[in-house]
């Protein structure tokens, strides 16, 4: 099984195996989207944005959305089809944010921190990495693998500024109390 290839995650869409896909977007993106705390209009990279849903979101709310992935075509939003360990050489310092969600835990925990250095080099100084982890737990086996919460700063964060930390209490159901939403800056 290897995870870091297209052909696995497409296989998966094409069997129906999505059960990460909420069919609508993040309920914690929508709260994020209407409080002091959601970054500032422009443009936002979604890498393994799936269906797009949050990207739409985004989309709807005044930002200049555009989803990664290699697997998906989702009608009606922009997505590049980029393998997400490319998006920081392709798109070096072009964003004002990054949204990760369900890329990180879907990846082969291995290749962690080069994903977390394509996320950082895509970014802008001072750019924000807006990142809802999930499952913060300990879960070897997967897809999803397990997150570690030291995780958040040591590995996904490494070199930027912490600016906020919490457990949502918008998740849904099954991922609620599983879940850390965390926005970062990149110097």
């Amino acid at each position: 099984m290897d995870v870091s290839g297209a052909s696995y995650w497409k296989d998966r869409y094409r069997a129906g195996e999505a059960g990460w896909d909420l069919r609508g977007p993040c309920p914690v993106f929508v709260e994020l989207l209407g409080s002091p705390r959601a970054p500032p209009k422009g443009r936002v990279a979604f890498p393994g944005c799936g269906m797009g849903h949050d990207v739409r979101l985004f989309r709807e709310h005044g930002y200049d959305a555009l989803g990664f992935d290699f697997a998906t075509r989702p009608e009606g939003v922009p997505v590049v089809d980029l393998d997400v360990f490319e998006l920081g050489r392709r798109y070096p310092g072009a964003f004002d944010a990054v949204v990760e969600y369900t890329c990180y835990c879907a990846i082969d925990p291995r290749r962690r921190a080069e994903y977390a250095a394509s996320l950082f080099a895509a970014l802008r100084p001072g750019g924000l990495l807006v990142a809802l982890l999930f499952p913060v737990e300990r879960r070897p086996e997967g897809p999803p693998f397990g997150v570690d919460e030291s995780e958040i700063t040591g590995v996904l964060g490494a070199g930027m500024e912490l600016l906020h930390l919490e457990t949502p209490k918008s998740s849904v159901e099954l991922r609620r109390g599983r879940e850390r939403l965390a926005i970062l800056r990149r110097p």
